[in-house]
């Protein structure tokens, strides 16, 4: 299929995505990774309409309802007959509560996204797609201001970061995975000038190690926090007008 007739189809499928009016399909639900710090409810209800967008007799977008309002949302992006997007509104049926992005499309969901009044304020990724959430991300004013990275892949966090506008401020580290800081990183305008190391294990630093300022390369540069799922679905909505 062209990406011309590509563009189409979603056209075709974001209008009945806005206006409901499409036919009824079965449902699926979809489990949640390893390591999520939510309980994940389906995306179910007693009304459920649905659009075959690209007629191959599989529903690539359906619209949940329960109790008589917008519950959830859900599409195929690939018509390869999987639900890759799943969007869930709050009690109004009309701002989005949380989204759920599979990436790969492998049927695992790779990124949760989480919103309060229409503000990305957290997010929890998967980022090397094993199916257990390793990076939790909490998000203030459009940038990163907090994370927690698991780099043991155990579903429990062993760092800790804190961002001020997206910039790295300071990093603790639980090197040994006992659950206790051993290691502190501290930045400046984004670039690490000190770093201390806890070698008794009383959780408090007894050695330090300070980086010559003429030594330091660029900065990194600033991490915003955005929904990959939210820009696409918004572009799909302007490609169908």
């Amino acid at each position: 299929m062209s990406n011309f007739a590509h563009g189409r189809l979603w056209a075709a499928a974001l209008a009945c995505l806005a206006m409901g009016a499409c036919t009824k399909s079965d449902s699926s639900a979809t489990t949640l990774p390893d390591g999520s710090k939510v309980e994940g409810a389906a995306c179910e209800g007693n009304r459920v309409t649905a659009t075959d967008v690209n007629e191959d007799g599989r529903a690539d977008i359906e619209h949940v309802q329960r109790g008589g309002r917008r519950y959830c949302m859900r599409a195929d992006m690939n018509f390869d007959g999987k639900f890759d997007v799943e969007r869930f509104y709050d009690g109004d049926g009309v701002e989005i509560a949380h989204e759920r992005h599979d990436f790969d499309f492998d049927g695992r969901l790779d990124q949760l996204s989480f919103y309060e009044e229409g503000e990305l304020v957290r997010k929890e990724l998967d980022t090397n797609f094993d199916n257990t959430i390793d990076t939790w991300l909490w998000c203030k004013g459009g940038w990163v201001a907090k994370a927690e990275r698991d780099r043991q892949r155990d579903g429990k966090a062993d760092v800790w970061e804190t961002y001020a506008q997206g910039v790295m401020v300071e990093a603790q580290y639980d090197e040994n995975n006992d659950g206790q800081v051993d290691r502190w990183d501290s930045f400046q305008n984004g670039k690490l000038v000190l770093t201390q190391y806890d070698d008794n294990g009383d959780g408090e630093p007894d050695r330090s190690h300070e980086m010559p300022l003429q030594s330091l390369g660029p900065a990194d540069d600033a991490l915003r926090c955005e929904s990959a799922t939210a820009a696409e679905v918004a572009t799909l909505l302007r490609r169908s007008h």
